[in-house]
């Protein structure tokens, strides 16, 4: 009776261990995660010179992840920007990529909500979009946010940084280290009168781990207004291409944006070129960029430039303090601006805008 009572025990216990196994495997898992980042900034329009403290797109959000199978899994991310230096600049709860999704090894990843789109995701395999604060020149030359200020009217021309609210993306599985991606977001806002568009977006990225090169095209369907007979979209097509060698890394990229305008006289079109470098030493990381955008129409004189040096140094995986300077040369016309942190200087026309920044980043 013991030695039965005994075994009966140990196949109780065994299968105690089996089920609490199993439920392990399948148990959702949930990660809180966030970044600090804050900085004391001297930036001059040109004109004036203040100091400010800066935020520079601080965040925080919470994801999880339940498998199903050993293939196919549930996710969801709820992501907010926050502004520790003046919380009444806090965003609105999930104002940065949210979503939820399936997540499969073999048949790829579909997310439905707010995300970027593949365009905006394509980044040379992490060595364009280096440098912190108002370093980072991939949105203003690159994106075009820098371009969006400059044309007559902003309604003829928009930057295409695009996180796209009402959006269904595709990630596809890595195969023979080709990744592809594709978003697309219908025309919520439309009326018998009016038309928001349409974005649709793509890419395809080859990363062997020391070289990536990667295409995207992004289009955003022509837009009409009961109040305007100017129509019009965006197009944009983006080139990268990045490397990594010992303590050495860097990028190009390019890009061509188009507003696609229907009336001649508010076409708009630009070509964009990035240049980016970065030098590792231990604890401390050099970076340096430069950009270039051209002109928007003939003798438009709205071409600009972006310079950008930055010293970071990392106090541990979590923690780096760094410095950088930045500065936008305007053409005549141009009104090229700085675009992160919240506060910013807004140059008046044709002026040159810097900033010297000090700060530390905490990412958890």
């Amino acid at each position: 009776m013991k030695f039965i009572a005994r075994k009966s025990l140990l196949a109780i216990a065994a299968g105690m261990t089996l089920a609490s196994s199993a439920f392990a495997q399948t148990a959702p898992s949930v990660t809180l995660y966030g970044r600090m980042d804050l900085a004391i900034e001297s930036a001059n329009d040109g004109a004036l010179t203040k100091t400010m403290l800066q935020n520079y797109a601080s965040r925080f959000g919470i994801k999880g992840e339940r498998s199903f199978s050993s293939d196919l899994s549930g996710i969801f991310q709820v992501e907010t920007g926050i502004a520790p230096d003046d919380t009444a600049q806090s965003k609105t709860l999930a104002s940065r990529n949210s979503f939820v999704g399936l997540k499969s090894s073999s048949a790829g990843t579909f997310l439905a909500g707010t995300y970027d789109t593949p365009l905006k995701m394509l980044d040379a395999g992490g060595y364009a979009g280096t440098l912190y604060g108002q370093g980072e020149a991939m949105e203003v030359i690159i994106h075009g946010k820098g371009t969006a200020t400059v044309n007559p009217t902003a309604a003829t021309f928009d930057n295409v940084h695009t996180r796209q609210k009402n959006n269904l993306v595709y990630i596809s599985p890595k195969f023979a280290d080709f990744v592809a991606k594709a978003s697309y977001s219908p025309d919520e806002g439309q009326t018998a009168t009016v038309t928001t568009g349409t974005v649709s977006s793509a890419s395809l990225e080859w990363n062997n781990g020391t070289y990536n090169a990667g295409i995207a095209t992004q289009q955003k369907s022509v837009v009409t207004a009961s109040t305007s007979t100017a129509a019009f979209g965006m197009s944009a097509t983006k080139l990268t291409f990045g490397a990594k060698m010992d303590n050495m890394s860097g990028a190009i990229v390019l890009s061509s944006l188009d507003n696609q305008a229907t009336l001649a006289n508010n076409a708009r079109k630009t070509t964009n070129t990035l240049l980016v470098l970065n030098y590792a030493s231990g604890p401390m990381t050099y970076k340096f960029n430069y950009g270039m955008s051209g002109e928007s129409a003939s003798n438009a004189k709205d071409d600009l430039s972006m310079l950008a040096l930055e010293a970071a140094y990392s106090l541990d995986k979590q923690t780096t303090v760094y410095g950088s300077y930045a500065q936008i040369t305007n053409n005549a016309s141009a009104k090229g601006e700085f675009v992160g942190s919240d506060n910013k200087v807004t140059p008046l026309v044709g002026n040159d805008p810097t900033a010297l920044t000090f700060g530390i980043r905490y990412n958890f």
